[in-house]
């Protein structure tokens, strides 16, 4: 999504908001404007009626009995009103707080979000980083790897290449090393099924049972965690050799050939 399409949605969800907030607010003046005509409905009544009374310097048993259920009703009138509207000002009060609450929640929000991407944004550029740094310390090995090769083409003395390669590998060793990647230790060590992946046992009167004989593969820990375990053949009781599971020790064979 570009710059332009996310400002796009950005304007269109606020011209909503702003709109749905309008119309909430004419609903509510409405309402108010309602209230305040009952109000002044009974305002006038009683300004009538005082007007009338203070005319009259005495009032008869029947006018006084009139007068007594008017107001009555007024006051009847007055505190239903009164009540209303105190209700309906307390909603308006906790709506706003509300509202506010809202708001608040709406700019953390944001907040969070913008601090997300900006650790996602910084964790991505750490993570290039280091991998630009780690290619940048193989860029050396690779080269003496091309140079090796070059001399395999002319050179008649094996000796001094596989020295070369020899090293090469040294070199490789050094860096994983110090990456923090360490080989399991296998050939000698009791099996063990988080570290191993036995490919075949043979029975051995010289070793004890689940002893591992030979590796196939090595395998190795990158700062404590197993990312390859080692294939390994392992040994058995008896004095006659089992079958060999001959299919998986072909396949790790034909793997580190290729």
């Amino acid at each position: 999504m570009d710059e332009k399409e996310e400002f796009g949605k950005r304007m269109a969800h606020l011209l909503t908001e702003i709109s749905a907030c309008s119309k909430l607010l004419d609903a509510e003046m409405g309402k108010l404007t309602g209230r305040k005509g009952e109000l002044s409905g009974i305002e006038k009544e009683l300004a009538r009626t005082k007007a009338n009374t203070e005319k009259k310097q005495e009032l008869s048993t029947e006018e006084q009995e009139e007068l007594g259920d008017t107001m009555a009703i007024l006051e009847e009138e007055w505190e239903t009103k009164k009540r209303e509207t105190e209700e309906m000002l307390r909603g308006k009060e906790e709506a706003k707080k509300a509202e506010e609450y809202l708001t608040d929640l709406k700019y953390q929000k944001a907040e969070f979000a913008n601090y997300k991407r900006r650790a996602e944004k910084e964790k991505r550029e750490f993570a290039e980083y280091l991998l630009s740094s780690f290619i940048a310390e193989l860029l050396p090995i690779k080269d003496n790897l091309e140079v090796a090769v070059a001399h395999a083409k002319t050179n008649k003395h094996p000796e001094s290449l596989l020295k070369g390669v020899g090293m090469t590998v040294k070199q490789i060793e050094e860096l994983f090393g110090r990456e923090g990647l360490e080989e399991i230790n296998a050939e000698g060590e009791q099996f063990d099924p988080f570290r191993h992946e036995v490919v075949s046992k043979e029975a051995n009167e010289t070793q004890p049972e689940n002893t591992i004989i030979s590796v196939i593969r090595k395998g190795y820990v990158f700062r404590g965690k197993v990312i390859r375990p080692a294939m390994v053949q392992i040994a058995i009781k008896g004095t006659k050799k089992r079958k060999k599971d001959s299919t998986k020790k072909k396949e790790a064979k034909e793997q580190l050939e290729n």
